[in-house]
């Protein structure tokens, strides 16, 4: 959202703060992701409760929380990302859970230390007959790899749906503090099989970057093995299509695809997930600091927008949220973060926008589980409230204790996060 002669000016602590009051004098939002509620539970009863009902006038879905690292009665907990980190990616790719980069936070000598990094983590599934070593593992060190995208945050991580490799786009690198940082438009390939990276090509063999400049707090969705979508501020009659050309060869071109439709206003800091052959948006914040509460849906056939209409039971307007696809026509919402007297405000409220109409735009919104305050140095059902995470798809019959015997296999892995000017997160929820 800004030049990077304005980001000279702004302190360092992390980029997301940029939502409160210093986001509107600066017009900088950021990239991130959010969390959410819960009720505590044995890992051996994880039948998953985000279950449907045929009747769409009734209560669609319930959910409850499951803290990894409090409720497994005859498990070890898994292992946690450390130091820990917000700002990062996590993606599901060729049947791995991976996490990249990020803003770390850690006591150094009894003085608070952040900074950003470049490290890449697996989720590693439970085994019975390993079972001290599941959870998260560290794959790549940070600054060991140097095929490794440099370190970030703000940035987007997408994987290519039937293939092996993701890709990631852009993002801020905050530098020394004062300097403000760059603001990056690099592409890089991660192949999850062999965990390496690598640097996609154009045409005519010149490094692939992000047309139209740097871009930072954007969202992506991959819309087939070939194409992934990418919506920034700068994408008010538009969206870019990054289409692989040869995969042999990692070669790729950028298309600048023409919308109609009721667009999107210019933002940064929504989130975005794939639904069907639809990108569905919600919230964001403007250059002058004002968040929404908007959801929209991109039908990637026709390139037309179309704003869904879900009358005044709605999510409060945030920034830095998490979307997550539910089904063939519903998303997750998880938390984000808000403004209010006392200072920004990390939420942990869970939400499922049903689109009931793609075409006319006609929706409704569910809440799952309200908004509630959360210690976050206590022992809790809920996670804390925070933006800054990321909440990913799980096969919970394949990667948790106890899951075999699960009802259903679609649970949510929440990782990371901060909360805003308190703490940054390590915990190990899922959501079920």
């Amino acid at each position: 959202f800004v030049h990077n002669d304005i980001l000279s000016t702004i302190s360092m602590p992390m980029l997301l703060s940029l939502i409160t009051a210093s986001l509107a004098a600066s017009g900088a939002p950021v990239s991130a992701f959010a969390t959410a509620p819960s009720s505590s539970s044995s890992a051996a009863r994880l039948a998953p409760i985000l279950r449907s009902s045929n009747n769409k006038a009734a209560s669609l879905y319930s959910a409850d929380w499951i803290d990894l690292l409090q409720s497994l009665d005859s498990s070890p907990p898994p292992g946690q990302i450390q130091p820990p980190r917000s700002g990062a990616n996590t993606i599901s790719c060729g049947g791995k859970i991976l996490t990249f980069a990020g803003y770390a936070e850690e006591v150094v000598d009894s003085t608070l230390e952040r900074y950003v990094v470049n490290d890449l983590w697996e989720f590693v599934p439970y085994q019975k007959e390993n079972s001290d070593a599941w959870g998260w593992k560290q794959r790549i060190a940070a600054d060991k790899d140097e095929d490794s995208p440099g370190p970030r945050l703000a940035f987007v991580m997408t994987s290519l749906p039937s293939s092996p490799n993701a890709v990631v786009l852009g993002g801020w690198d905050p530098q020394m503090p004062g300097t403000g940082g760059v603001i990056l438009d690099d592409v890089t390939m991660l192949n999850s099989d062999s965990l390496t990276w690598s640097n996609p090509t154009d045409a005519d063999g010149k490094l692939s970057s992000i047309p139209e400049g740097p871009s930072s707090r954007h969202v992506a969705v991959a819309l087939s093995d070939d194409t992934i979508c990418l919506h920034n501020h700068r994408c008010v009659d538009h969206v870019l299509l990054m289409q692989t050309l040869d995969k042999e060869q990692n070669k790729v071109r950028w298309v600048r695809q023409e919308t109609s439709g009721e667009t999107p206003s210019s933002r940064g800091l929504h989130c975005a997930a794939a639904i069907g052959t639809n990108m569905c948006i919600f919230g964001g914040a403007a250059q002058n600091g004002l968040m929404s509460n908007e959801a929209f849906v991109l039908d990637t056939t026709s390139w037309k927008w179309t704003k869904i209409d879900c009358g005044e039971n709605a999510p409060a307007p945030r920034a830095g949220a998490c979307l997550a696809a539910l089904d063939d026509n519903s998303v997750l919402l998880f938390g984000g973060a808000k403004p209010t007297e006392g200072g920004l405000l990390g939420l942990n409220d869970v939400w499922v926008l049903h689109v009931d109409d793609f075409e006319t735009g006609k929706g409704r919104w569910e809440c799952l589980i309200e908004h509630q305050s959360v210690e976050i140095d206590g022992s809790s059902a809920f996670p804390p409230g925070r933006n800054a995470a990321t909440l990913t798809e799980i096969d919970a019959k394949k990667m948790l204790p106890g899951g075999a015997s699960a009802e259903s296999d679609k649970c949510y892995l929440l990782q990371g996060g901060w909360a805003p000017f308190k703490k940054t997160f390590n915990d190990v929820f899922v959501l079920r």
